[in-house]
């Protein structure tokens, strides 16, 4: 009974060293993604920081809420408010910034479902 009861103690030990093994190799999330990221390569002036960062605190609660809604809800109103965005960055942003905007999000921008990655 001793035998078995020290067998099933390694076996718990070895199973709980083995998944936290696991978790350290496991892929750690991106920080910064996002149009926050994205912004932040474009140079902005100290103007344009100060109108985007205010109009970025204003849409915060919007934001929030949305995350509340129904997956099906939440999709349409998270379109709304990220056509807003873009609509101010267009705003704020000067031409050339706006090029390299558009190019960065299209370098970054994931592969659809029946697309392939580009390869390099």
């Amino acid at each position: 009974m001793k035998k078995l009861m020290m067998l099933a103690f390694a076996a718990a030990l070895a199973l709980g060293t083995a998944q936290a093994d696991d978790k350290k190799d496991a892929p750690k999330k991106k920080a910064g993604r996002g149009i926050v990221a994205l912004v932040k390569q474009l140079d902005l002036d100290a103007d344009q920081k100060k109108t985007l960062n205010a109009f970025l605190k204003e849409n915060r609660p919007k934001a929030a809420e949305i995350r509340k809604l129904p997956k099906e809800e939440r999709r349409a109103k998270y379109q709304e408010n990220r056509k807003a965005i873009e609509a101010k960055l267009k705003e704020i942003l000067n031409e050339e910034q706006q090029k390299k905007l558009k190019e960065l999000t299209a370098k970054n921008k994931p592969a659809g479902k029946d697309k392939k990655p580009e390869k390099k």
